[in-house]
């Protein structure tokens, strides 16, 4: 009898300590979003490396998954080892995630030529230019009834930093993306510094975005998301992201 119960002990006190190992870690799911995301920068990128700077002051380890756009999302639903996705906002949050604090606000609208700037003043006007987009990238849901209408005239690339150097060679008219993205790339991508002048932001976004860390509505996830919301501080980590950049410049050359 006595012995049975040491074993019984012995089980529950082995699983609640495996538990507690595993909750040292948070997973998550991400995508490329260079110079910010990228599994082939030092800590997955900028921004990756001041998340994990956030994780880490709590004791915690982020470990961090990356596959494309479309599959990263579907990954972190379907894996019960993923405990989120990033980046994320409140208009593309699947169901059964909550949104994390704002990590980081950004216009969404259009990459133009400087000589070729886009005059529009309602969306409709946007459907007579050919528009650049990366696969798997969600259009902004007041764009979305115009694209199922078949009245935006969009090309698929694998990633911005293409579809700006087609922009620039005159192959687009424009590009949808994320402001601070644009000029990230802008400052920070090798294939784009000789087209430094030639390409600017439109000065009328489409779209003002908030995003953060989308958790998924488990034991693991809200404990993760209830450790990141008590720790994060916007300024610590847009110091971080910006000490990131300077010392790992010379990569994106």
């Amino acid at each position: 009898m006595c012995f049975r119960l040491f074993i019984l002990v012995f089980v529950t006190l082995t699983a609640s300590l495996s538990f507690a190992k595993s909750s040292k870690k948070i997973h998550i799911m991400t995508f490329e979003f260079a110079p910010y995301i990228s599994k082939d920068l030092p800590d997955g990128g900028a921004v990756i490396a001041g998340l994990k700077d956030i994780f880490r002051k709590n004791g915690q380890e982020l470990v961090v998954t990356f596959a494309p756009v479309i599959r990263a999302k579907k990954q972190a639903v379907e894996r019960d080892d993923v405990d989120g996705y990033f980046p994320a906002n409140p208009e593309n949050l699947q169901k059964s995630f909550t949104l994390s604090k704002i990590i980081h606000s950004s216009s969404w609208g259009l990459a133009e030529r400087t000589d070729n700037p886009i005059r529009w003043n309602k969306l409709e006007d946007l459907g007579k230019y050919k528009v650049g987009n990366v696969v798997g990238y969600e259009l902004a849901a007041v764009l979305k009834p115009l694209n199922d209408a078949k009245q935006l005239n969009i090309e698929e690339a694998p990633t911005d930093e293409l579809n700006l150097v087609k922009l620039a060679n005159g192959r687009l008219d424009m590009v949808f993306i994320d402001k601070g993205l644009f000029y990230g790339l802008m400052e920070n991508s090798g294939q784009l510094q000789s087209f430094k002048g030639k390409l600017q932001f439109n000065a009328k976004p489409i779209e003002q975005y908030d995003y953060g860390v989308a958790f998924k509505d488990t034991q693991r996830g809200r404990k993760a998301l209830n450790s990141f919301n008590s720790i994060f501080q916007s300024k610590d980590f847009e110091i971080s992201v910006g000490t990131y950049l300077k010392k790992n410049k010379k990569l994106f050359k």
